[in-house]
């Protein structure tokens, strides 16, 4: 959620577990930890079945880019925002409170390429690799207030969202 807006609409969790590269048949691939049902940096704890009830809808239209700019790139006014676009998933798996995805890394040369190929240099082509560390975006489209079993503190739990997005 931004500033300026007032509405739960926009779902982000981060600071998880980092991408871990691989090559399979020549294909680009990444491996994350989506989600694991922690409280994230907004306040909020995102359910596993959230995700995984919205899963089939991200495998199938959703993506993944850098600092969630195809979602909101356009009202921020950053021009050319679709080029932050760097891959798609192929697969999502729920696994108790954790949430892992399997995407594929865009391939190329020129710009639509380039910021897919920061991504995947930056993971193979220095020592240490960076770290970059996967951030589910969407809309919230149901939450409820619980008491932290461990704080005690009122936090937000998210139930129900459309997953679109993962940025790192």
């Amino acid at each position: 959620m931004f500033a300026t807006d007032t509405t739960p609409d926009f779902l982000s969790v981060t600071g998880l577990l980092k991408a871990t590269p691989a090559e399979e048949g020549g294909e680009r691939i990444i491996y994350l930890e989506a989600s694991d049902e922690s409280v994230d940096a907004s306040g909020e704890r995102v359910l596993a079945s959230a995700l995984a009830s919205s899963a089939a809808e991200y495998e199938k239209f959703g993506n993944l880019d850098i600092d969630h700019v195809t979602i909101v790139g356009a009202r921020m006014g950053i021009k050319d925002y679709l080029l932050y676009e760097i891959g798609r998933p192929i697969a999502v798996r729920v696994d108790g409170r954790r949430t892992y995805v399997k995407a594929q890394l865009y391939r190329g040369d020129g710009e639509v390429a380039r910021h897919a190929n920061i991504v995947w240099d930056s993971m193979t082509k220095i020592s240490p690799p960076a770290r970059w560390y996967p951030s589910v975006g969407g809309a919230v489209l149901e939450k409820g207030i619980e008491l932290d079993p461990k704080t005690g503190a009122r936090i937000a739990i998210v139930k129900r969202v459309r997953w679109t997005n993962i940025a790192l």
